[in-house]
């Protein structure tokens, strides 16, 4: 039975492995370990992941800082449900899984590339901004399973608050997403994912984290022209408290998407213009 492993990151998401029966998987710091966790408490090589009999599988600690499960260090784990277990001081989840399910892995790997095909086809099609918003939203909404989302345009002079993309929760007033994340991300210039924000000493004394119980959240930077011209926005208050790093990987390239598109829209404004004059 193959097994599901999660891991976190640094950065606040979530690393998803796939591994199978037959070979023993290397989880540590080193750069030829299977599966690479870098953290400086983590061992370079940190433990082991096997499954001898296609029964069951098991981890092996062969570390000096530990491997942890339900508080308790751990020498030998026999893995038969899912675990929450730590390998240091990084949170990771294992889960065995059918073969049926790996199937559905795979099949949601195809659904999403053919999704972003159809984004792509619909972006190329839109001719204004409001439609720009509309596809931007459903992407994030259907396919990124974010609770709330919108695209948000930049507005020179009056800054993100009075940008275009807004949905009702995200009126300038009454604003609940998360002031700090969009401004972070458009400081950096860096796609940003967390995950479980109330126990991220980053942002869990934050006013909206708090007051609109924000778990995890998601935000994009749309660059035109080497400038942030705006960003995509998601995030979480009820359900799934993180987003995985081929979430980030599938938000990226509808911002790419959106880059280009905002940039032909710009050039046949420009255009517009010279011909008028």
């Amino acid at each position: 039975m193959p097994l599901q492993l999660a891991v976190s990151t640094p950065e606040g998401m979530v690393a998803e492995h796939l591994l199978f029966e037959g070979q023993p998987y290397h989880i540590g710091r080193a750069e030829t370990a299977d599966i690479v966790i870098d953290h400086p408490q983590v061992s370079r090589r940190h433990a082991i992941l096997s499954n001898n009999d296609d029964k069951q599988w098991a981890l092996n600690d062969t570390s000096s800082t530990g491997c942890f499960c339900d508080g308790e260090r751990v020498t030998l784990l026999p893995i038969g449900d899912e675990q929450s277990i730590s390998i240091g001081p990084v949170a990771c989840r294992l889960k065995p899984i059918s073969n049926l399910d790996v199937e559905k892995v795979e099949s949601q790997q195809i659904w999403r590339k053919l999704q972003l095909r159809r984004y792509r086809s619909q972006l190329n099609e839109s001719d204004d901004s409001i439609s720009l918003i509309q596809v931007a939203r459903e992407c994030m909404l259907q396919s990124l399973g974010c609770e709330r989302a919108a695209l948000i345009l930049l507005d020179e002079q009056t800054g993100f608050q009075q940008g275009l993309g807004y949905e009702p929760w995200m009126d300038a007033e009454g604003f609940s997403g998360s002031r700090t994340v969009i401004k972070n991300v458009i400081k950096t210039r860096t796609p940003l994912a967390l995950g479980n924000l109330k126990a991220d000493q980053r942002y869990a004394l934050q006013a909206s984290v708090i007051q609109n119980n924000i778990l995890a959240a998601l935000c994009v930077p749309i660059l035109v022209e080497n400038q942030v011209v705006g960003v995509l926005y998601g995030d979480n208050t009820i359900g799934r408290q993180y987003f995985t790093e081929t979430d980030v990987s599938f938000a990226v390239s509808m911002a790419n998407f959106l880059s280009l598109r905002l940039l032909f829209h710009s050039i046949d404004h420009k255009i517009s213009l010279l011909h008028r004059s």
